[in-house]
């Protein structure tokens, strides 16, 4: 009977060390990268995607001129899926949103 408990104590004592080493990177058993966009990168990514999509400029400033007509359907488009969708697209998986508005994607590295 002391050998059983011995045992799974000795199990529960290697499995506590290796969860230990695991989060804090000393054991890497995955390995992801991560990326964090804030809003503004986010908005510029779909709206880059939108203008590339629909044969419009981009100039040397970054700047964008979307036609009148286009205002419309820019507002249909709901550019926060849309724009994680063209993250994902990269080879990024969506993660999650922090409290500061940071959208945190990963893939394995």
């Amino acid at each position: 009977m002391k050998f059983a408990t011995l045992a799974l104590l000795i199990l529960v004592l290697l499995v506590s060390i290796v969860n230990l080493a695991t989060s804090l990177g000393i054991v890497d058993l995955t390995s992801y990268e991560y990326r964090a966009l804030g809003p503004q990168q986010m908005d510029e990514i779909g709206f880059r995607q939108l203008a590339k999509e629909n044969g419009i400029e981009v100039d040397e400033a970054g700047k964008i001129k979307f036609p009148s007509e286009m205002r419309e359907e820019m507002l249909k488009v709901n550019m926060l899926p849309y724009t994680i969708k063209v993250v994902e697209n990269e080879g990024w998986k969506f993660v999650a949103v922090t409290s500061d508005n940071l959208y945190l994607f990963r893939k394995r590295g």
